[in-house]
């Protein structure tokens, strides 16, 4: 699901909650949304199905659970509580379990719940943009001109939960770790509970600084001036994967945990060669470029 989801300057937090839910778990129609959604200048596209249930309706005070089954586990889910209660954000806070009786949950993702890393929300008419599938959830909030007013307020960049590959020896289903992170800035995510070489589980905050996706310096620095056209005679957009690892000193890898991009289909581009919301046809699928606060761009697919 690809949605450019425009709110009114009247809205609600229940009502953008709701809305943000109802997208999440499959609805099919702008028209199926709460009266504070903008229908004329809101965009759904659902190529790709959304992939989330709903499993908790009272999480909290404008807030609510809902899930996605692992890939490789369909008896074991991914926990996303959507939470606007806090004027001025939606938060995507990420768990490893969730009790729908109790309204609680394990495992709270580090950054998950910090204002810095959730998306805007304004007071005027403006955008969230929204990706889902039953292997990730992100937002990327547009709330006025310029770079400084998109996305979360650390970073300007896109947040939310992204599924990877298992590739660790003691990542395996039967030892039962999440293979899924929160994805907070260019150079950190966290998941809700992990390895380390030496070490016992990391859950929550001490689990800082142990992870970075693959925006290593030569990523980063990574610069595409030339011009080199498609088979359609559209400009070449090479697709970077996205990868969980642990940084070493020097910024190699020395621990591979997995692969982002084959499970949700969310890459690196270079950020020379599109400009934020353009959208181009790789591998005959249609990608729209995000920023992410760097000299890096995210193309996130659309249909």
């Amino acid at each position: 699901m690809w949605c450019k989801y425009t709110y009114k300057a009247s809205a609600t937090k229940a009502n953008i909650m709701n809305d943000v839910v109802l997208l999440l778990t499959g609805t099919s129609s702008l028209a199926s949304l709460s009266a504070d959604c903008d229908q004329a200048n809101s965009v759904l596209v659902t190529t790709v199905a959304a992939g989330w249930t709903l499993h908790d309706a009272s999480a909290g005070t404008n807030a609510k659970c809902v899930k996605a089954a692992l890939a490789d586990d369909a008896a074991t889910f991914k926990y996303l509580v959507v939470d606007t209660n806090t004027t001025g954000y939606i938060f995507f806070k990420i768990y490893e379990t969730w009790n729908a009786s109790t309204h609680t949950g394990t495992n709270l993702t580090y950054g998950s719940d910090l204002a810095q890393y959730a998306q805007r929300i304004s007071t005027s008419s403006f955008q969230l943009y929204l990706s889902a599938s039953a292997r990730h959830a992100i937002g990327f909030s547009d709330i006025g001109a310029g770079t400084s007013n998109k996305g979360c307020s650390t970073g300007n960049r896109f947040t939310g939960v992204m599924e990877r590959t298992r590739q660790m020896a003691w990542d395996t289903v039967a030892a039962g770790y999440p293979p899924y992170a929160f994805i907070m800035d260019s150079t950190n995510l966290y998941a809700p509970r992990i390895k380390v070489k030496g070490s016992s589980d990391i859950t929550g905050s001490s689990a800082s600084g142990y992870y970075g996706c693959a925006y290593t310096t030569a990523v980063l620095n990574f610069s595409y001036t030339g011009t080199v056209t498609d088979s359609s005679g559209g400009e070449y957009a090479p697709l970077i994967p996205l990868l969980m690892h642990r940084l070493g000193m020097t910024g190699g890898f020395t621990d591979m945990f997995g692969n982002f991009s084959s499970q949700c289909d969310i890459w690196l581009i270079p950020a020379s060669i599109f400009s934020l919301y353009d959208e181009f046809t790789a591998n005959s699928k249609t990608y729209v470029a995000i920023i992410d606060g760097g000299p890096v761009k995210i193309a996130i697919r659309k249909a």
